[in-house]
């Protein structure tokens, strides 16, 4: 198995040699193995397990067996608390849905710059190709789950769960059991459980046989990627007569997504139509798509703007092109620092409620410290192209905006003599030499 996971790492470019990496630690077969191989191939790993508190003591002993794991491994442990019952009720999300994205930003806050990787297998791969065959999908959805998206690895992408069974019982090494997953009440668990079962008694070879299918689905969906790509560049988008109606849809799909709305073919199909008679369509709340001789341009006050994310005190967020990184600082003396640095600093009691980053709203106002004055947030970007404006982050808590890129901090929750706690604000570019 070790060299299986090396050959997957080195055929997708997930690491370089004793690379620091994140593991995503549940306690099941799956997050143990994979971390007991990169330690094993010599990788520095860390991990970090978030406790979703859905299970009631079944989610603390699985807590707990994650630390003594760890702690018997030598390997750095850190644990993050989610409340998904409660940012489910907030945000109308599903338990499923919730527990995802509180788990990602839980993981990307721990990260530190470093790739996180994830237990996802072959299996799970097939069951993900399954469920969008299912729900309907085009050649990407053949391909299951991408063995690297963003700074998220899957090392274990091309190993079999019977494999990591065999690995875990060759070298005595327990693990938990999430009992959420025996139960057949969620369409993914009817797969894993009914659908795949089924199958493998028609092909006893079933996952070898998916495995060497989705190198081709990978091939086509790769090409059609690229080709659809060419078609992107710039902010008017043209569309030539003889265009594959796949790689144009692949194209289409690209575009709803860069401006918040989910691809869905009745969409897709719209956009089509669109490009061929000309017209405008409304694709969400202030985004608009006009097109006219087969050239598409999106406009509106919300086009091509990241959607708003929610952020807790401290850690790395990524934000459309962007990371934002929080650092709190205790025992904060403002003697110590000169006015240029206080500009990115946030006095964090003098915040109110959450924390969100998003794009400008038209016509909000900021006082930025030491300017004396307010300003609209639209005329401080003035000097900016109108087509990226909107990929500006804003940071704002419940009373409207603290902080503009480039500007620095509004005087309402700057640092004083005050201060005891404070927040440092940094930003950089998503792929800097800190994300490769």
């Amino acid at each position: 198995m070790l060299s299986s996971v090396s050959d997957t790492i080195k055929k997708y470019n997930m690491l370089e040699s004793g690379e620091r990496v994140l593991v995503a630690l549940s306690g099941g077969a799956d997050s143990v193995s994979l971390l007991l191989t990169l330690k094993d191939l010599g990788y520095q790993v860390f991990a970090v397990h978030v406790n979703h508190h859905l299970r009631g003591e079944e989610s603390d002993r699985d807590e707990n067996f994650c630390k003594d794991l760890c702690k018997s491994l030598g390997v750095e442990f850190y644990v993050e608390h989610v409340d998904v019952t409660g940012y489910c009720k907030t945000t109308g999300k599903s338990t499923e849905e919730g527990a995802r994205v509180l788990r990602y930003e839980a993981l990307d806050k721990h990260s530190g710059g470093s790739k996180i990787a994830t237990a996802h297998n072959l299996d799970d791969c097939f069951e993900t190709t399954l469920f969008n065959l299912v729900r309907g999908c085009g050649i990407g959805g053949l391909t299951g789950i991408p063995p690297v998206r963003d700074n998220i690895i899957r090392p274990l992408i091309g190993t079999s769960r019977a494999e990591i069974l065999e690995f875990l019982d060759s070298r005595g090494q327990t693990y938990v059991t999430d009992s959420t997953n025996l139960e057949d009440d969620c369409s993914r668990n009817i797969i894993r459980l009914n659908v795949i079962p089924e199958l493998k008694r028609i092909n006893p070879s079933l996952l070898k046989t998916y495995k060497s299918s989705l190198e081709n689905f990978e091939s086509a969906d790769n090409y059609i990627d690229r080709e659809a790509e060419k078609l992107l560049e710039g902010s008017e988008y043209t569309f030539p007569e003889d265009c594959d109606d796949l790689i144009l849809a692949t194209a289409l799909g690209k575009i709803l997504r860069k401006n918040g709305v989910e691809p869905s073919k009745p969409k897709i199909d719209e956009l089509k139509g669109l490009v061929k008679t000309g017209g405008k369509v409304n694709l969400k709340k202030g985004v608009y798509a006009i097109c006219k001789d087969r050239k598409l341009r999106i406009t509106g006050d919300r086009a091509n703007a990241p959607e708003p994310m929610q952020l807790s005190d401290t850690g790395s967020y990524t934000w459309g092109t962007v990371v934002i990184d929080f650092t709190e600082i205790s025992q904060f003396d403002i003697s110590t620092y000169n006015k240029r640095s206080l500009k990115w600093l946030m006095d964090k009691d003098r915040l109110a409620g959450t924390l969100t980053v998003r794009a400008y709203l038209g016509s909000e106002k900021i006082k930025l410290m030491g300017n004396g004055f307010t300003s609209t947030v639209k005329k401080l970007l003035a000097g900016c192209p109108a087509e990226k404006r909107k990929l500006v982050p804003i940071v704002s808590d419940d009373m409207g905006a603290v902080f503009v890129k480039g500007f620095g901090v509004s005087e309402r929750v700057s640092c004083t003599a005050d201060t005891t706690v404070a927040l440092k604000i940094e930003i950089r570019e998503k792929f800097d030499k800190r994300d490769v």
